[in-house]
């Protein structure tokens, strides 16, 4: 962007700059929903005065940055800043898709690459964030411009986003080996720096690289690796024969059981491997039942993998408030008694003791349901006989029980 074009475009923005720049800096209290409205009035300005409006959008983060840097407000405001940057990003990207494989795309990714290589040494510039997040709406001509830049480019002296920014591009276009380089160069390197690199990474299958990169960056943090422990495991349990298992994985997610967590873990193994894992992992999570996420967890792995008889067992012992079943008690429950009605049985009649025991109106209504339900899984049993037995057995027990006797009656006549 010449500079006679930029004063063009400051003339225009010129009141909406100036006004969003003092409010992201001068405001005691910004919430992220005011800095939202600020954003989305900036979209609005840009939209009615610039075109092609990717102009105007890079104006606001050219100039905000450039105004905050040189009144030293840039580390006071920085997050407000970069919310107020992130949500320009989003609209930004938004209106790129519209221009994709066209002249004003590969002129939008030549300005971004030539503010990136005017500010290679400034850790805090806009566009090192900027060029990343548009390197998905790019061609492969822009992306083969911004490659040919680079070449050009020496990062010797880089700040340590930029290079962060330079290597994700190349692991982007798919040359690993110089993206791996980036970073190895790079001093002050933590895990949270790469955690990108590793998403994408791990979104392409590329396990054995997620091993190799961990090695050659992080030598010495094995046990350490914060958030890139869920990438070392997920490789560890997808490049592991089909027979084994990787204690140490599963012990870390026993810390904090998650079923999500288990499925993105398991999602590369086979049936085999899936079943030692489980064998492994059900006998200590039942020792901890007495946690009720734990209990989420295990109630959605026996329903997921078919456990019935672990279920029957689970809320014979552990469940004694059936009024209070969480959805994933109530989709095993349902599991139990589709599969394995005769093991759902036992189940149904304790849950009718407990709830008429409760002895208020709305645990005999719940009571008289399991009723109705139990009845339904002596008729898919061919069981006639013995239900007459049991609810002839259950109303003189509780014959006492009116209210009980009256909310079963009534449903048995629907």
């Amino acid at each position: 962007m010449n500079q006679h074009l930029q004063d063009s475009l400051a003339m225009q923005l010129g009141p909406t700059l100036s006004t969003t720049y003092r409010k992201l800096v001068s405001s005691r209290y910004f919430s992220p929903a005011h800095i939202e409205v600020l954003a989305l009035e900036a979209k609005r300005s840009v939209e009615a005065t610039v075109e092609p409006h990717w102009r105007g959008y890079m104006l606001f983060i050219k100039t905000i940055y450039a105004e905050a840097q040189t009144e030293g407000r840039l580390q006071a405001c920085e997050r407000r800043i970069d919310h107020f940057f992130e949500s320009i990003h989003g609209y930004l990207l938004a209106y790129l898709k519209q221009l994709s494989a066209t002249k004003e795309e590969r002129l939008y990714g030549k300005e971004v690459v030539k503010q990136l290589k005017a500010s290679l040494k400034d850790g805090q510039s806009p566009w090192p964030k900027l060029l990343q997040a548009s390197l998905p709406v790019f061609s492969a001509a822009s992306l083969e411009a911004i490659e040919q830049s680079f070449a050009k480019t020496r990062f010797g002296d880089a700040a340590k986003q930029v290079r962060l920014a330079a290597s994700y591009f190349y692991l982007f276009i798919g040359k690993e080996l110089q993206a791996l380089q980036f970073l190895v160069a790079t001093n002050n390197l933590a895990t949270y720096d790469v955690e990108d690199h590793f998403m994408l990474l791990a979104k392409r299958g590329r396990h054995r690289q997620i091993q190799h990169w961990l090695s050659q960056l992080f030598p010495d943090q094995k046990s350490h690796l914060g958030s890139l422990q869920r990438y070392a495991d997920e490789s560890e349990t997808a490049l592991q024969p089909a027979t084994s298992v990787h204690y140490g994985t599963w012990d870390r997610w026993l810390q904090a059981p998650m079923f999500t967590r288990f499925e993105q873990l398991v999602a590369a193994m086979g049936q085999e491997q899936v079943s030692s894992v489980l064998a492994y992992l059900l006998p200590k999570l039942e020792e901890r039942l007495y946690n009720e996420a734990t209990r989420i967890v295990y109630v959605q792995l026996l329903n997921r993998y078919r456990y019935f008889d672990q279920a029957r067992d689970y809320f014979l012992l552990y469940e004694k408030n059936p009024l209070s079943l969480q959805p994933p008690k109530i989709k095993l429950l349902e599991a139990l008694a589709t599969n394995r009605p005769e093991l759902a049985l036992p189940v149904y009649h304790q849950f009718i003791v407990r709830l008429v025991e409760k002895r208020s109106r709305k645990h005999y209504v719940a009571a008289a349901e399991y009723v109705i339900r139990l009845k339904e899984l002596y008729q898919v049993l061919g069981q006639h006989v013995r239900y007459t037995e049991y609810i002839g057995k259950l109303k003189k027990v509780y014959k006492t029980y009116r209210a009980f006797i009256e909310e079963l009656n009534h449903l048995e006549k629907q």
